[in-house]
C-alpha cells in the first residue's frame, strides 16, 4: 500500500524566500489554476468568498478578474505572504474587491472573526495541514448555510511511488489524501453532501462540501 508520508506545514518567511516563491508561482500559474477556476466558475456563485493559504495572491486576483460579481478575503500564515499579495492585489487594480491577511486556519476565533462566507476554498494547501479535521470544522463554520467548501489538491498515485525521488512535488504527492480517506474524515465530522473529483492527469482532485 502506497502510504501518505506526512508533509509539514510552515509558512514562508523571509523576503527573499516569499519573492523567490511569488516569481515562481505567477510563472506558472495558468498551468496550476485553469482547473479549479473552471470549477469554481461552474459553481455559480456569487458574494464573498475566503481564500486558504493564499499565498502571494495570484490565484485570487485571478478569480477576481474573471468574475467580477465576488468580494475575496484571501489569507496565508505568512505575514510576509500577505504582504507581497495586498501589493499584487493593488498592482491589479482589485483594491476594494480582494484583501489579503495573515491568518491561521487552526485558531477557530481567527476564522469567526472573518465573517462567513458563500465560498470558502484553498488550493493545493490541504497535504500540509497538521491538523486537516479541525482546519475543515473552522472552514465549514465560515460557509454560510447554503455555501459551499472547495478543496482543490493533489491526489495520492501509486506510480508516483516508483519515482527514485524524495523532494518537491514528489513530496506533496506523497502527502496528499486518497479520496477515500477524505470521504472518511468528511464523515467522522458529520459531513453528509460531499463529492470528490479527480482530474486528469489523475494525481488532482476537488473535494466539494456543501452546508
Amino acid at each position: 500500500m502506497f502510504k501518505r508520508i506526512e508533509h509539514k506545514e510552515e509558512a514562508i518567511s523571509g523576503f527573499e524566500n516569499v519573492d523567490r516563491y511569488r516569481k515562481v508561482h505567477r510563472g506558472s500559474k495558468d498551468m496550476q489554476y485553469s482547473s479549479l477556476i473552471k470549477g469554481i466558475k461552474a459553481l455559480n456563485i456569487s458574494g464573498r468568498y475566503l481564500e486558504v493559504g493564499a499565498g502571494p495572491g495570484t490565484l485570487a486576483a485571478m478569480i477576481a478578474q474573471e468574475m467580477p460579481n465576488v468580494q475575496i478575503t484571501a489569507f496565508d500564515l505568512s505575514p510576509e505572504m500577505a504582504k507581497f499579495a495586498n501589493e499584487y492585489i493593488s498592482e491589479s487594480g482589485l483594491d476594494g474587491r480582494v484583501r489579503s491577511l495573515a491568518c491561521n486556519a487552526v485558531d477557530k476565533k481567527e476564522i469567526e472573526k472573518l465573517g462567513t462566507f458563500d465560498l470558502v476554498y484553498s488550493s493545493f494547501s490541504l497535504h500540509h495541514w497538521r491538523d486537516p479535521e479541525k482546519v475543515i470544522e473552522n472552514l465549514m463554520g465560515a460557509v454560510k448555510g447554503n455555501g459551499v467548501l472547495y478543496l482543490y489538491d493533489l491526489k495520492r498515485v501509486w506510480w508516483l511511488y516508483l519515482v527514485p525521488s524524495n523532494g518537491g512535488f514528489i513530496s506533496s504527492i506523497r502527502a496528499s489524501y486518497l479520496p477515500e480517506e477524505m470521504g472518511d474524515l468528511l464523515d467522522r465530522l458529520g459531513m453528509k453532501k460531499y463529492e470528490t473529483i479527480t482530474h486528469f492527469p489523475y494525481f488532482m482532485q476537488s473535494i466539494i462540501v456543501r452546508k
